[in-house]
């Protein structure tokens, strides 16, 4: 069965069914846990600078950038994603997922990211100041 996905950053899960419920300010996305734990899973969302939705072609459905991890993960066990057919019938498929809370940063957060932007770019005026009066 093909399966869309959804990449926090570089890392791809499996989406389930209707898994993204986001709007503009945020919201939920909910997707399967796979083989890494709830600490990894949450340090990427934590790290993350990008959401991608995969569809089921293997291309970028959307992507955004806007939003940022709002600090709620749950794990929720044997959910159903989807009826399988076998010969007396249907059966479950079942896995573990995540449902993960975004939003958009605060003013705040906006305003820190700009300063360590600054920062790494005035760092880099710094070097190249330094290279052109050395050499």
């Amino acid at each position: 069965m093909n399966i869309e996905k959804i990449k926090f950053g570089n890392q791809a899960f499996d989406l389930v069914p209707a898994g993204v419920n986001l709007g503009d300010n945020g919201g939920i996305i909910t997707f399967q846990k796979g083989r890494l734990t709830f600490d990894e899973i949450e340090a990427i969302l934590k790290s993350n600078g990008s959401i991608t939705q995969i569809g089921l072609s293997g291309e970028p459905d959307w992507k955004r950038s806007d939003l940022v991890y709002a600090g709620k993960l749950t794990k929720q066990s044997d959910h159903v994603i989807y009826a399988e057919q076998i010969q007396d019938g249907l059966i479950d498929v079942k896995a573990d997922i995540m449902i993960a809370v975004f939003r958009t940063p605060d003013l705040t957060e906006r305003v820190a990211a700009l300063e360590a932007e600054n920062q790494s770019l005035k760092a880099t005026v710094d070097t190249l100041v330094l290279s052109s009066l050395e050499g």
